[in-house]
């Protein structure tokens, strides 16, 4: 091999270095690009994940609250006594501190087992908040039966009377509390429906 070869050879290879190092570094390159456009897409669905769990726990608490406040204010309120289709004489037997946060709003109130005579003995578990107030176990006083709707048993005494305003009240508390709940039903609806559309196409 002549002196001129071996410097054609040597230029030869050394164009195929530079082009084998110059494809490396574009290869390279390309891939630093591609990590950056997948990347913000990743933490983007993530970011949005994270905040639709956090608006579902928000009306979630929000919902919770609005009811057990209605509930709360509907303790003031109860059956009309004057409306009982019987009366009878009722002993507490036992009771119970409930709260301070229930499903039957905030705060403590009093589950009391008694034992009501009328045309026989009976012994029921009232445990509407409200009911009670410092009654202890022997104590008597004159309960009320009523008829509530879809044929619901519920119970009256004279000293919790029937008060509208505070029933229509707590109405439109509850009212306030269910909204959120609708709410939330209609997007999970329609992010099923996105999600089932995506698959179709």
């Amino acid at each position: 091999m002549t002196d001129e070869n071996r410097a054609a050879y040597r230029k030869r290879r050394m164009a195929e270095m530079l082009a084998e190092a110059e494809a490396g570094v574009a290869r390279s390159r390309a891939a630093k690009q591609r990590a950056a456009e997948i990347g913000p897409v990743i933490e983007s669905r993530r970011g949005g994940w994270f905040r639709n769990v956090l608006g579902l726990l928000i009306i979630l608490a929000v919902s919770f609250v609005l009811l057990a406040t209605s509930m709360t204010v509907a303790r003031f309120t109860g059956a009309d006594f004057a409306d009982a289709r019987r009366t009878g004489e009722a002993k507490i037997v036992s009771c119970e501190r409930r709260g301070p946060v229930s499903l039957k709003g905030f705060g403590y109130y009093k589950a009391c087992s008694v034992s009501i005579s009328w045309s026989g003995r009976a012994r029921v578990t009232i445990d509407k908040p409200g009911f009670f107030t410092d009654e202890k176990p022997g104590d008597t006083f004159t309960i009320g039966e009523n008829t509530g709707s879809r044929g619901r048993i519920g119970y009256s005494r004279a000293e919790l009377p029937s008060r509208g305003w505070v029933t229509f009240i707590a109405a439109v508390i509850g009212f306030l509390g269910v909204v959120p709940i609708l709410l939330l039903l209609a997007m999970l609806r329609d992010g099923l429906r996105g999600l089932f559309r995506r698959r179709r196409e």
